[in-house]
């Protein structure tokens, strides 16, 4: 009863509207929204689902603004209600669809409203004077229909079929408002069975002019075209359809080619027909003999080879042009990047003469295109092909040396974030199989000059997080180059300090997923070349940071950062392998553990022991300044900047304790080597620790005994820091009285 009350007053009045109706009409319209999406009703409250939609629906021809608005916000629960809560960004996505015999067969009443509607809707799309009218509830009707997909079980008699809605559908495709034009093509895919879909678009396309007119209508040209893209698109990603019928759409597309060329004047309609012959001409199921296919793709080459994309004096020559000028151009380039770049073969590219030669001159107009939409989506294309030939071990031949030059060329001018980001990442998987050459014709640079310039970005794009790991990857290529080529001279060179630091910077705990992953990608891959050389090429001090970030990055909180890092177990030099152990990689505990291990080897390999102890040592104590004070406060509770639940640097994995002792213990390995006699000469660094490590003992006894009793349970987090910083003092202590002891004995033995 209270619904039929509420569904009756929330329904628009034949009268005027008048303060009277619509106020209580607005409370109606708030109320039955309010039910529809409280959860505690469940499926008791989807019988009345259909007048709700009746009344969102109506309520949009309202006069007044605060109907409308009512009806808005109910409208927006019912879709919730009927299809879902959204799973998902994709606004299109299927998972939250339903077929249009389900959604008619729950919700019946919907049936003959939606086609009174629809109907209504379409015969007001477009008047006779020209002028655009737009029906109040056509967007409310599309994006419900548009929700709907094919069932197999249209084909059966039913009296809810859905055959009468087709030719409304296509009519409002006819509207001058370009979203309408859109979602009626969308809305139009489930209205079509799969065995109709061929005849269907046949039937769309005979509409189409045969040659240029005076009184074309474009709107119809764009929404017609529109309706047979999404057919084809939906058409062949069902599993369950019949043989493809390329051949016949072919043969209608043929003889209105002119729709693509300059004779078509509007942008539009012209980028509209290359999508169509993109999903005709691009389709990896078409048979392999088909003439009139064949056919098709070589008009549709010889189009692209004379288009604004190829030929100057365009709306590519600029980056103004008229409306439709970037959409027309991207239409150009998926079609042009599918023939050269996604699937040659298709198009006879690759079995001609001259057909890579052809798809070189498409791709390097594209990436030299004044619009970096259009730079954008082919440098993406050209990294993704990149990537598929690496994944499956094909030999490096693509892209040819004119294509490689105009890359390496436009990293010198490119500015726009996106598309640098991906030349950057396309340059990075070149210059793993050769070494590039930097210049655009009139400067020519070396490998230290682009470094500078790749350093200097990922500096200025700390928070561009795609450009800033692509700048990294390829400055981690450059630098191993260099090292490569020059082992000697690469720390000379004045910006490889600036990489290390930008490196060490990415492996710290407040960085994201993505940025410590190509942090340990950069790390595992300078593994052989700059961590474990007999000779560090960046010097010992830089080397050693490295380590310590690829430490950092080992016991990260995320697994799959710590399971990419213990993989430089798996590029150790020959002359580092223990024999007893199989080069594989290994869970990150013990990675760590034989990281550490490998360090103290490398510290006696380049006779710098004394540095790897004071290093070491350094480690052990952490941040002392910052520890010290936390402990001298010894207070458990929250300072002014500290605020209740806020998620700090919490590291539910790492273990600092076993990460201490086990930089003790490998100190003590270091104790046995020869070089240790060569600490005398740091005697002012070692007091420099040890004075460190007695005031952190000291301020962490205090800190110990200003808390309250059992402090492990009244002050878990306190208890725990100030035991770690205990823990550090007392093992930092043990090793600098172990060092002065040997120092003596060495001293008295010296005498004797």
């Amino acid at each position: 009863m209270t619904m039929r009350e509420l569904t009756a007053l929330a329904m628009p009045s034949p009268d005027r509207a008048t303060d009277h109706t619509t106020v209580p009409q607005v409370h109606a319209l708030n109320i039955l929204r309010a039910l529809y999406r409280d959860t505690r009703l469940g499926e008791n409250i989807v019988p009345f689902v259909s007048e709700g939609m009746q009344a969102a629906v109506l309520g949009f021809t309202s006069p007044v603004w605060a109907v409308r608005n009512s009806s808005t916000l109910l409208f927006s629960s019912l879709i919730t209600r009927i299809f879902g809560v959204k799973k998902g960004k994709d606004e299109h996505s299927k998972k939250n669809r339903m077929t249009g015999r389900e959604f008619f067969t729950r919700f019946p009443a919907l049936y003959p409203f939606l086609l009174n509607q629809l109907e209504e809707a379409a015969a007001s799309v477009e008047s006779e004077s020209g002028q655009v009218i737009l029906h109040p509830s056509l967007f409310l009707l599309l994006l419900v229909l548009g929700r709907l997909f094919p069932s197999p079980m249209d084909g059966s008699s039913s009296p809810l079929g859905l055959a009468p809605f087709m030719p409304f559908i296509i009519r409002c495709g006819r509207s001058a408002v370009y979203r309408t034009r859109e979602m009626a093509a969308r809305a139009l895919v489930p209205f079509v069975m799969v065995t109709q879909v061929p005849s269907t678009i046949q039937t769309l396309l005979d509409e189409l002019p045969l040659e240029p007119a005076p009184k074309c209508q474009q709107n119809h040209i764009h929404g017609t075209l529109l309706q047979v893209l999404f057919l084809l698109r939906s058409y062949q990603t069902d599993t369950h359809r019949p043989q493809t019928a390329g051949s016949d759409i072919g043969k209608a597309l043929r003889p209105r080619m002119w729709l693509a060329s300059r004779h078509n004047p509007c942008l539009v309609t012209r980028g509209a027909f290359l999508d169509v012959l993109g999903a005709v001409c691009g389709a990896l199921d078409a048979p392999v003999g088909d003439t009139q296919l064949k056919e098709l793709r070589d008009e549709t080459l010889a189009l692209l080879l004379t288009s604004d994309l190829v030929t100057p004096g365009g709306p590519s020559s600029g980056q103004g042009g008229p409306p439709g000028t970037t959409q027309y151009l991207l239409s150009l380039a998926h079609l042009a990047l599918s023939a050269s770049v996604e699937s040659p073969q298709l198009w006879g590219m690759e079995e001609e003469d001259g057909g890579s030669a052809r798809g070189a001159v498409l791709l390097g107009h594209l990436l030299q295109c004044t619009h970096y939409e259009v730079r954008e989506l082919a440098l993406g294309e050209t990294l993704r092909r990149l990537e598929r030939d690496g994944e499956a071990g094909r030999v490096p031949s693509w892209p040819p040396d004119t294509i490689v030059s105009t890359l390496t060329t436009l990293v010198l001018h490119e500015t726009h974030p996106q598309a640098l980001a991906k030349l950057l990442q396309v340059l990075s998987i070149l210059s793993l199989h050769s070494d590039l050459r930097w210049g655009d014709g009139v400067q020519t640079l070396t490998q230290a000059e682009v470094l500078e310039r790749v350093v200097s970005l990922a500096e200025c794009s700390v928070h561009s997080v795609e450009l800033h790991c692509a700048a990294l990857t390829l400055g981690s290529r450059l630098v191993v180059q260099l090292a490569q080529s020059n082992p000697q001279g690469v720390s000379a060179v004045a910006c490889v300090g600036r990489w290390g630091a930008l490196v060490s910077q990415c492996c710290s705990e407040e960085q994201n997923t993505e940025v410590k992953m190509v942090a340990a990608e950069v790390l595992v891959s300078a593994t052989p070349t700059l961590l474990t050389s007999s000779n560090p090429p960046l010097g010992v001090s830089l080397t050693v940071c490295l380590w310590r970030g690829l430490f950092t990055l080992l016991q990260d909180e995320e697994q799959e950062v710590r399971d990419r890092a213990a993989t430089f177990i798996c590029s150790l030099p020959a002359h580092l392998v223990n024999t007893d152990v199989p080069c594989v990689s290994l869970c990150p505990p013990v990675a760590l553990e034989t990281g550490v291990g490998l360090l103290c080897r490398l510290f006696q390999l380049w006779r710098q022991v004394p540095t790897g102890i004071l290093t070491l040592i350094e480690w052990l104590l952490g941040d002392c300044n910052g520890e010290q004070q936390m402990a001298s406060a010894g207070s458990p509770s929250l300072d002014e900047e500290d605020f209740l639940f806020e998620k700090g640097d919490l590291n539910l994995w790492a273990e600092p304790v076993q990460w201490v002792r086990l930089l003790h213990k490998h100190l003590g390995v270091l104790f046995q080597d020869p070089g240790l006699k060569a600490l005398k000469q740091n005697q002012a660094e070692l007091l420099r620790l040890s004075a460190q490590a007695e005031a952190l003992h000291l301020a962490t006894q205090q800190g110990l005994k200003g808390l309250p009793a059992l402090p492990q349970f009244s002050c878990t987090i306190e208890h725990a820091k100030l035991t770690l910083q205990q823990e550090r003092a007392t093992l930092a202590m043990d090793i600098l009285d172990n060092l002065r002891q040997a120092g003596e004995s060495t001293a008295t033995s010296v005498k004797c």
